[in-house]
Parts: C-alpha cells; structure tokens; sequence
C-alpha cells in the first residue's frame, strides 16, 4: 500500500511540474519539481519523478488542458522561423520544448547559432530594434560542461533566447536534459517545410 501511495504521490507531482512548466514558462524541470512538491506539501524525502515522467506528463496536460496546442505551437514556430532568418550567416537552429512539441504559449524559444564573435550577433540583433540581454547558460557536450554566451529578448511578445556556439562547437549539439542523449535541433529550412506541412493539413 505504502509503495502505491508513493507511485501515486509521484504522478501527482509529475502532473503539477508539467502544469508549471506549460503555464508558467518555468524551463528548468528540477525548478519546477521543487514547486510542485512545495505547492503539494510533499516530504523531502519523497522521490521526485524522472524528467521523462516530466516530459510525458507535459504532452498529457497540453493534449487535455490545451485545446489549441497545435496554434500555439504553429505561432511559436513561426516566431522562431522569423527570427532564424535573420540570423542565417549563423547556422540558427531550433531546439527545446517549441522543437519538441511540448510548448505552452510562455514556452520561451530557444535557438542555437554558430559564431565566434557573439558581438556580431549581438549587432544583428540590436539593428532590429530589441533590447538584448546577455547571458550565459552551462551545456554538457560530451563528458564536459562548458558555458556559453546567452543573448536573449522578446519579440512579438514571446521570450526568445539564442546561444552563440563557436563555429569549431556547431556539429556538436548539447545534452538533452531530459534523455542525456544529444538534444534535437532543426534548421531554417527543416522547419519552414514542418510549418508548410502543418499549414497544408489545416488547408
């Protein structure tokens, strides 16, 4: 009895992260385990959910609670589709939860860039007119952490942040945090045809 009510303590939290993480655009999944056990009253003691019980958890709630997933994830898209054009001379890629398909419309959008100047980036972006923020985030490549530049902003009100690999960095993508296998990551033209796909489907 003591190991079902654990189990089912545990679905409850996995539940309460991914709400969370869809709602309230909480990206770090260990965060938002720490929130749902707070906001749950659960024991420290108790044994939080894996981050793939997070992720399946997050698709359950957007199918359930988010009836127009595939619009919030089609805006986000092509947000991201606008913002990599500007940076082609950068091999931008998409990558996280917008990629993934487990996005809320908080979700921010992650992009990656290859360049061994952030300053050009930065210039690109500034030319537009956004006020950028710098940043840096650790990545696991390989066997190893290493920290990169962050610039991130808001455009057409969603947070979009874009990490700036050196180009010798660029073919080797980061771990997923969720699988600790390389996480996905798709280009301009990939997602142009993903977004005219799901357009020809609606049609």
């Amino acid at each position: 009895m003591a190991v079902r009510k654990q189990d089912r303590l545990r679905q409850k939290l996995a539940q309460e992260a991914a709400r969370i993480i869809v709602t309230e655009g909480v990206r770090d999944y260990q965060k938002a385990k720490c929130k749902a056990r707070e906001r749950l009253h659960a024991l420290q003691g108790v044994a939080l959910p894996s981050n793939v019980e997070i992720e399946s958890a997050i698709r359950s709630f957007t199918r359930t609670f988010l009836p127009d997933h595939e619009g919030i994830l089609r805006n986000l898209r092509c947000t991201a589709l606008t913002v990599m054009n500007w940076l082609t001379p950068y091999h931008p890629y998409l990558t996280g939860p917008v990629l993934e398909g487990t996005a809320g419309a908080k979700t921010p959008i992650s992009l990656h860039v290859s360049c061994d100047c952030p300053e050009e980036v930065l210039a690109v972006l500034q030319r537009r007119g956004l006020a950028v923020q710098l940043a840096d985030r650790h990545f696991r490549q390989n066997r190893h952490y290493t920290c990169l530049p962050v610039l991130v902003f808001t455009y057409r009100e969603h947070e979009i942040d874009v990490t700036v690999f050196s180009l010798r960095q660029q073919h080797q993508p980061p771990k997923s945090k969720t699988h600790h296998r390389s996480a996905q990551r798709m280009n301009g033209k990939a997602l142009a045809s993903l977004l005219g796909q799901a357009r020809s489907k609606v049609l």
